[in-house]
């Protein structure tokens, strides 16, 4: 049987996850879905360091681009929300986007540091 490598799963999951991502910021959401004032910022951040994680691991030799290509992306993101009635774009949410970029950034460099014997 043929097995993807591990680099292509790494790849469909990020595209995956970015066609996911842009449907979960255009979707109207209901109120009762918010449980503290900042949670927005939060799901921001981890769901750039997501696709942080899986860009830079299915492209491992383009981490800058995958890095910069996101933060553009979260810019087009909230962008695309001010054509909305029902979404608002917001500067702190791209913000938060950088920082998920920056987190996800560090977390695969800390994994990837050969560990002492």
């Amino acid at each position: 049987m043929y097995q993807l490598p591990v680099q292509t799963l790494f790849r469909l999951a990020f595209v995956a996850l970015v066609v996911v991502v842009f449907v979960a910021c255009m979707i109207p959401i209901p109120d009762a879905l918010t449980v503290f004032s900042w949670q927005d910022k939060v799901e921001h951040v981890a769901s750039f360091l997501g696709l942080t994680m899986l860009g830079v691991c299915g492209w491992p030799q383009r981490a800058s681009r995958v890095a910069i290509g996101l933060v553009a992306y979260g810019g087009l993101i909230e962008l695309a929300q001010t054509l909305t009635s029902w979404r608002s774009g917001d500067v702190l949410d791209w913000l938060a986007d950088g920082l998920g970029v920056l987190l996800g950034l560090a977390l695969v460099k800390a994994f990837r540091r050969p560990r002492p014997v």
